[in-house]
């Protein structure tokens, strides 16, 4: 299959971190062509490292160039580089969240219909082998109980040292500052007129690192049909303990809880199944660890013996994993596993999270 050649929106850390460097690995199927960043310095550097001669500051330059992929990674809604992109002939990738309301999802439906092209998001985890393979024993589980889905969060700087991360302080503030505002204005449009601190936490939290567990529970048991209570706590801390209950109509619950612990470098992430018979245990590492494998650990009774296992499935990297769909499917004309569908109901899911949370949770304003 032929080379598909690549535009890059938004070259900050998960860009340098990961993107990039796979696309660079994966050069018998990606040409990468043109990058776009607001920080000149950072398009210059680079460009000149990944000998990439067209580089630019402003999306729409980028999309008018000869491109058959635009990959959005930049900080906000993906949805207006997204759109222009599907206009101007492009598929298009774009990282999770998708966008921030269910109006820009609607506007990013509709044009990737009406032009024939595919648009998916990057949820790495759907991809990933381990994930893939635990799956496969959870819908094979008899007398599944319940779910418990924990995420302990460290700061994501710990993880970066060790990367080549290039960074210019050469945007200007304005410009921070009016992208900062109209993510303000989305999140209202959102979630309503909740307390600034969780218009901060759907934008940062919510949609900036839960939607991957959500994403990856519907993977494997569909889309809860709702939260039954959300809380947060403390009060007096940037980032809160949140802990939803979810729940299916015809199935399990799910006790889904987020914390962030700034100061341990142990990222942990674990889907667990929980069943009559067999238990099946599904844990991620860190997004920011080159091909880490993700163990499965499962356990169960055998000849009145209880037993545990703990497999590793590949070292297969699951950003390059999901590269390598979005390239088979353009080529087979094949809709993406993780299409903007899927990136759309997980967003009014979360919405529905947070409006289960009690309006002390929610800063004392009750959502609309």
């Amino acid at each position: 299959m032929a080379r598909l050649r690549v535009g890059v929106v938004g070259c900050g850390t998960v860009a340098q971190i990961m993107w990039l460097p796979n696309l660079r690995q994966l050069d018998e199927q990606f040409e990468l062509k043109a990058i776009c960043d607001l920080s000149p310095g950072l398009t210059a550097s680079l460009g000149q490292y990944y000998n990439v001669g067209r580089c630019f500051h402003d999306y729409r330059d980028l999309i008018a160039e000869d491109l058959d992929i635009v990959i959005v990674l930049t900080p906000g809604s993906h949805a207006a580089p997204a759109i222009a992109a599907i206009e101007a002939g492009k598929h298009v990738i774009v990282e999770k969240p998708m966008c921030f309301t269910q109006r820009e999802a609607d506007a990013m439906l509709a044009t990737s219909k009406h032009h024939g092209r595919y648009l998916m998001v990057a949820y790495m985890k759907r991809y990933d082998p381990g994930y893939l393979y635990g799956r496969e024993l959870v819908r094979s589980m008899k007398g599944l109980r319940y779910v418990q889905i924990n995420v302990l969060h460290p700061a994501e700087t710990l993880y970066f040292a060790h990367h080549r991360v290039k960074r210019f302080n050469d945007v200007p503030q304005a410009t921070i500052e009016s992208l900062q505002r109209e993510g303000d204005r989305l999140a209202v449009e959102a979630i309503g007129p909740v307390a600034p601190r969780m218009r901060f936490l759907y934008l940062d939290v919510f949609l900036g690192s839960m939607i991957h567990d959500v994403n990856a529970l519907r993977g494997i048991l569909g889309c809860p049909d709702r939260s039954l209570f959300t809380m947060l706590w403390p009060d007096d801390v940037t980032y809160p303990t949140i802990t939803t209950v979810l729940s299916y109509d015809s199935g399990p619950r799910a006790v889904f809880t987020w914390s962030y612990l700034s100061e341990l470098r142990d990222y942990f992430e674990e889907l667990a199944f929980l069943g009559q018979e067999s238990r099946v245990r599904i844990q991620f590492p860190s997004p920011f660890l080159r091909h880490f494998p993700t163990p499965v650990e499962v356990q169960g009774m055998e000849n009145g013996v209880e037993f545990r296992q703990r497999l590793n499935v590949s070292f297969a990297e699951a950003f390059k994993e999901e590269l390598l769909h979005f390239h088979e499917c353009v080529h087979a004309d094949r809709e993406p596993l993780t299409n903007a569908t899927e990136g759309k109901e997980d967003i009014a899911f979360l919405q529905k999270v947070i409006a289960a949370a009690a309006p002390e949770g929610l800063g004392g304003e009750a959502v609309q």
